[in-house]
């Protein structure tokens, strides 16, 4: 790659075709090409295979390849990971590339009303999603796997699912350790740090909460309520997404582990009869072949929140009346692609900045902190500037002290240090309003599914979310605003101008025109026990009724934890992880074998 940006240097181009050319090498160039190129030969039975190589998947990978004994396939529709990805101030700008499934919500009269839809950005790239997201790296509160445990999930309380969060963690904060070593630890594979680099306008933020009486919390410690400079998935000023942390550092290493990138899982192969999976097709993208391959032991789905469900309903797991109406023969009949929800926002609520801090270059600026961060890691573009705070309140509708109802986030939806204005982005963190993926009406296989979250069907919704607008707007209050000139921008958007700005009335209008989400849906594959109508997997994450099928990612969260799920989501693969060795080693057929 460094020969092609010299000679890009050296070919006589403007400015801004230069910028361009540069931002596409490097989102077309990946560091792990090399793989494919000296990919080993191809199998066609497979001890475990795993669908998926996103956040979960490429957890998995690693664990499971840990035993030499068994051969594991990692399947991905995307392709590798491209340079661009691993830049922070680049995050936004990967949604809507071909590393994203692209996928829309459907509107209703609830949400999502003014775009006719809510963008959802999935990551269709080796490590899924945690190659286009924000980094955060936030588990959670005690309180949501408690009620996972109090749901008859046996296994998933706190207590229990703490060792796991550690495991895989490297924190490399030494502070962060010092201060909480019950809650954190070094020597895993996924790197955690906060940004080096901090704005004028990130440093403001953060002293306005306080002013407004939060405390600098750990958000991953003993209390969640707070403001915090948040810890990111990255390393230096680097994103470190699943891929780059659990696959890249073994990947040629392992001999058992194959991992097939651009290869698109159509159905789970599942005999009718004996109701046990056996294999996986899937087409080879840049060929078009078709490809079928067997499992010996299980099939692992890990294809996130909307493909795991679609998957399963394609291969005849679903609810009945959903697949006869595709003509899929049903299998199991099971409530697949409900309990769908997610933390939801809006825009609407803007703040103009100081104009002597308006980081908005020229051109040849821009270029200079390019090339600038691809030297030194350092820079402007090192961070994700104001989305690396975050504060977690509680409103007045929370009855419990500890339990925050709405995470402060903020955006300036573009390459992250170069803005005017920016959002704040008041999220609701635990829901009421469910929905549901369903199958393409027109294409069943590759057409995107359809995605109902149903946002603000529920009254309380609404109602936390307004207080949440309340606390926002506290902040013009403060003096680190105020003597800094941050300005509320109150210009009114239609069509909510023909209503009294300010008023309730007038921000219930806005939340519903213009919704947004911070992308974390959960639950469409949700676990719980054998009594449990709305439950697809049992506590080990096995699909009810089918042999050697389990599903692995953030669909089986009964319930969305309050914060960002990708941290929760390396949990819930660490864990599972250890669920099939105690299986397949302990009580399977390696103990026999031993004995």
């Amino acid at each position: 790659m460094s020969m092609a940006i010299q000679n890009l240097f050296e070919t006589p181009l403007t400015c801004s075709v230069f910028y361009v050319a540069l931002v596409s090498l490097l989102l077309g160039f990946s560091k792990d090409q090399q793989f494919n190129e000296n990919s080993k030969s191809d199998q066609e039975e497979y001890d475990f295979i795993i669908v998926g190589g996103g956040s979960a998947g490429c957890v998995l990978a690693n664990r499971l390849s840990e035993r030499r004994e068994w051969n594991i396939l990692l399947l991905e529709a995307g392709r590798e990971e491209p340079v661009l990805a691993e830049i922070p101030g680049f995050a936004f700008t990967m949604r809507q590339t071909d590393i994203d499934w692209n996928y829309r919500t459907q509107p209703t009269k609830f949400a999502c009303i003014r775009n006719k839809g809510c963008v959802w950005p999935r990551g269709r790239v080796m490590g899924g999603s945690s190659t286009l997201n924000y980094m955060i790296y936030v588990r959670g509160n005690r309180d949501d796997y408690d009620s996972w445990a109090r749901m008859g999930n046996l296994g998933w309380s706190y207590n229990e699912v703490l060792p796991y969060f550690k495991r895989s963690e490297d924190n490399r904060d030494p502070d962060i350790v010092a201060q909480n070593s019950n809650y954190h630890s070094t020597g895993g594979y996924q790197q955690v740090q906060r940004f080096n680099y901090k704005d004028q306008p990130t440093k403001i933020l953060f002293k306005a909460f306080l002013e407004l009486g939060f405390n600098e919390t750990d958000i991953n410690g003993e209390h969640q309520i707070g403001v915090a400079h948040l810890q990111a998935t990255s390393i230096n000023g680097s994103r470190v997404s699943t891929n780059r942390a659990f696959i890249r550092p073994i990947r040629e290493s392992r001999l058992n582990l194959f991992v097939k990138s651009e290869s698109y899982v159509t159905r789970v192969l599942i005999d009718p009869g004996s109701k046990r999976a056996t294999g996986v097709e899937y087409t080879h993208i840049p060929t078009g072949k078709s490809v079928t391959v067997y499992a010996r032991k299980e099939v692992i789905v890990s294809s996130g929140t909307v493909n795991s469900p679609k998957l399963l309903m394609l291969s005849g797991v679903g609810p009945r009346d959903e697949l006869e109406k595709h003509n899929i023969p049903v299998i199991r009949d099971l409530p697949v692609g409900n309990n769908l929800h997610d933390h939801v926002s809006f825009q609407g609520l803007f703040v103009q900045i100081n104009p002597d801090m308006v980081n908005n270059p020229k051109c040849e600026k821009r270029i200079n902190d390019l090339t600038h961060y691809l030297t030194t890691n350092d820079g402007p573009l090192s961070s994700t500037s104001i989305t690396s705070v975050s504060a977690f309140v509680r409103t007045k509708y929370e009855k419990r002290r500890e339990l925050p109802d709405i995470q402060f986030q903020f955006g300036n939806f573009g390459v992250s240090p170069y803005f005017e204005v920016f959002a704040i982005l008041p999220v609701l963190l635990q829901p009421k309003s469910k929905g549901f993926v369903r199958l393409n009406f027109t294409d069943l296989i590759w057409g995107d599914p359809i995605i109902q979250p149903n946002y603000f069907a529920e009254d309380i919704d609404v109602k936390r979310m307004v207080e949440g607008i309340r606390i926002g707007l506290e902040l013009f209050r403060t003096t680190a605003f105020t003597q800094n000139q941050f300005q509320l921008v109150m210009k009114a958007m239609p069509p909510c101008d023909k209503i009294e700005y300010n008023t309730d009335e007038y921000w219930i209008c806005i939340i519903r025109q213009y919704t947004d989400t911070f992308y974390h849906p959960v639950g469409t594959c949700k676990m719980g026990p054998s009594d449990d109508p709305g439950a697809v997997v049992d506590a080990n994450l096995r699909v009810y009724g089918i042999q050697g099928l389990r599903v692995i990612d953030a669909s089986i969260m009964p319930i969305v934890p309050r914060g960002n799920t990708n941290a929760p989501t390396i949990m819930v693969a660490e864990k599972a992880s250890d669920m099939i060795k105690k299986d397949w080693i302990q009580t399977g057929w390696w103990s026999s074998i031993q004995n």
